[in-house]
């Protein structure tokens, strides 16, 4: 029997993009690279993922469009299953079960529920999404503090090969200190962080859909296009052809540094 990769995104801080940025990586996977992919949504109450579903359901119901448009593409969409933290992970050998390469989890916005542990046990990669601010950076260090004890390294019997924070929210115009003294602090803990950045644009919520995948060319804009080669990259390897005939080839972008500041003290000196 095939084994499913079992991909988790996680943060300790709602609203952090986690369940969108999921969306739009499972849609990616399955209807742009082939692959056979289900999504486990584990963050009650609001199951964000189920939510999406069930607005598009609706509009099949209603849009003939949309329905056209889910027929020419000839993919069934990926099921999205509803789990509680305790009875997460016989969800995720439910689904196991059925021969995916793919089964995506979204997980609560806290680390304090019961059952995270053992789920944390059966994943085998969490991704962090994380914004340029104190408070969220902070609670990213915390989690992946957190994180490094669930490893196969400290643990013989867990899953869990590694754990990645990774930018969101990127604002190119925005000062780039924040993210260089992060980058240097995150080398120093230790702390793995994904050369991809994710920007802050409406569209990645307005275009995010369960049944359809945002166009190659608008995730490559927003670099979520970036995100899902890097981990793609990471999980199944370099140079791997994907279901759909894609090879993945990721390469690290060298981003801008700031122009320094010029002060008074600088003038005097």
């Amino acid at each position: 029997m095939k084994k499913p990769r079992v991909i988790a995104f996680a943060t300790q801080k709602g609203g952090a993009g986690k369940s969108t940025i999921g969306t739009h990586v499972a849609s990616a996977l399955c209807y742009l690279y082939g692959y056979k992919v289900a999504m486990l949504d584990c963050d009650y109450p609001q199951n964000t993922l189920h939510a999406y579903r069930n607005h598009e359901q609706q509009l099949l119901q209603s849009d003939v469009a949309f329905q056209e448009r889910l027929i020419k593409q000839g993919v069934t969409p990926y099921p999205i299953a509803i789990s509680s933290m305790e009875k997460a992970v016989d969800a995720i050998d439910t689904l196991a079960e059925k021969e995916y390469d793919f089964i995506l989890v979204d997980t609560p916005g806290t680390v304090n529920v019961s059952g995270l542990s053992e789920l944390l046990e059966r994943v085998e990669y969490i991704f962090l999404p994380m914004e340029p601010d104190m408070g969220t950076i902070a609670s990213t260090m915390s989690y992946m503090h957190i994180l490094g004890n669930f490893t196969q390294a400290q643990r013989p019997e867990s899953n869990l090969v590694g754990f990645y924070a990774f930018w969101n929210k990127f604002i190119k115009a925005e000062k780039r200190t924040v993210y260089i003294k992060t980058a240097d602090l995150f080398r120093e803990k230790g702390y793995p962080l994904l050369n991809s950045r994710v920007e802050s644009l409406v569209s990645i919520k307005d275009k995010r859909s369960t049944m359809f995948p945002m166009p190659e060319k608008e995730l490559g804009k927003l670099g979520l296009g970036s995100l899902i080669t890097e981990i793609l990259t990471l999980v199944v390897g370099q140079g791997t052809m994907t279901p759909s005939g894609k090879r993945l080839e990721f390469a690290p972008v060298e981003f801008e540094l700031p122009t320094p500041a010029v002060t008074l003290d600088d003038n005097a000196k």
